[in-house]
Parts: structure tokens; sequence; C-alpha cells
């Protein structure tokens, strides 16, 4: 009689945790975050802004929340030679990185991740892959087009994009956040720029949520499964 209840106890033993893991598996709710940076301050205070959400607020905002950094306005041309703004980015899950061709150390490396990064989301309309020249005098459109060739970039999922200069600079300076120089001055040379090798991970809002060393293989899987944590998140909300 003993033997049967230490047969009945061991098996309970065993057979508890598994439910429990299958509970937690299949039967669980799982709830993933990103950190948001840059929060935006008061210029007189230096006091985090908060605003309070109305009595009208989506049932996944808080009472009240952060205000954060977006990505701002910009007007540059793309690899067709059409005209974009911020309207290129809106609503989409971006992966930003800037570069440029003539680059031959790190951009290579950068651009053959971000085909990695192309091919796993390749039929998810909502993420966009955006690659901003910082040698647009040498990087035309057509530059730019035989770039994205060469690394079997699709139109509707990886953007090149070049313009003006200044506008870019301080695109990737106060937008992104990327420390971007152009070194002609110092060594007399017109093909020699410095560059942040990261890539950058941009919600739907234009909040960074994320920052990646392209020459890291885990780094790029983590940027990975952390796309999909945000492409889950938005799926639970427009699920309710």
């Amino acid at each position: 009689m003993w033997n049967f209840k230490k047969a009945g106890i061991l098996t309970l033993m065993l057979v508890i945790p598994v439910l429990f893991f299958l509970w937690i598996r299949f039967g669980g709710v799982n709830h993933y975050t990103l950190p948001r940076y840059f929060p935006l301050r008061d210029s007189v205070t230096n006091q985090v802004t908060i605003v309070k959400n109305g009595p009208d607020r989506e049932w996944w905002e808080p009472e009240q929340d952060t205000l954060f950094h977006t990505i701002p306005d910009f007007h540059l041309w793309n690899q067709d030679s059409v005209a974009v703004d911020r309207n290129l980015i809106k609503g989409k899950i971006v992966v930003a990185d800037f570069f440029f061709s003539r680059c031959p150390t790190i951009c290579p490396k950068m651009s053959s991740q971000l085909n990695r990064i192309q091919d796993v989301f390749l039929n998810y309309p909502e993420v966009l892959l955006v690659s901003h020249s910082i040698d647009p005098v040498h990087d035309t459109p057509s530059v730019l087009k035989a770039y994205a060739k060469r690394y079997d970039a699709e139109t509707n999922k990886w953007v090149f994009l070049t313009g003006d200069k200044s506008q870019i600079y301080q695109l990737a300076i106060k937008g992104y956040k990327l420390a971007v120089q152009d070194d002609a001055p110092k060594t007399g040379s017109n093909e020699t720029f410095t560059h942040d090798s990261k890539l950058v991970l941009v919600d739907k809002e234009g909040v960074i949520r994320g920052y990646y060393d392209a020459e890291d293989k885990e780094e790029v899987d983590r940027l990975i499964l952390e796309i999909r944590v945000l492409q889950d998140i938005y799926k639970k909300r427009e699920s309710k």
C-alpha cells in the first residue's frame, strides 16, 4: 500500500510541472515589452514630459504616459528618384541605417545583414528597411539603385535614400541619435566618412526601440527577435 502511495506522489511530482508548463505555453498570455528611448524633457525644469490620456484612450494606453522623441520629418529622394518624406515610415516598423556605397569596410557587412533581415520579413508589409547615404554627392539615385540591385533589395521592402547632405546628417545625429562625420577636411579625400555601424529599430509611432551592432550576428539575431516582439505587440492591440 505504501509503495502505491509513493508511486502516486512521485507521479504527481513529475506530472504537475509538465501540466504547469503546458498551461503557460498554450493557455497563458505572454506579455512582451521593449524599451522606448529618449524621453522628452522640459527645457526649463529638465523634468520628463508626461501627458494624460483622456477617457477615449485605447485599451492599451495608460492613464498617463511619458512622451518620447520621435523621428522628425525629412524630404529626400529614393533610389527611383521619387521624393519621399516622413510618410514613408509612418505606421511602419522600421530598421534604419546610415552608410555610403563606396565604403569598403563596415557598409558591406551592414548591407549583408539587412539583406538577411529582408529575407526574414519579406512577406510582412509593415516591416520596412531604410538605408540613408551619407555621401549624397556621389550616391545619386542611379548609384543607389545599382547598389540596391547588388544586395537583392526588394523595392517595397528596402528603400535607399539620398538628398541634401546637411539634412541627412541632421537626421542621423538628431533624429536617429547616431554619429556621422565627413572626414574630407581632415583627410583631403572626398571618399572618407565616419559613421555608426548600428541598425536602429523604430516603431510605428516613430519612437526608437533599440540599437544593434550590424557587425555582430548575435546582435542582428536579437534585432530580428525584437521586430517579432513589436509585431506581436501590435497584433495584440489590433485583436481587441
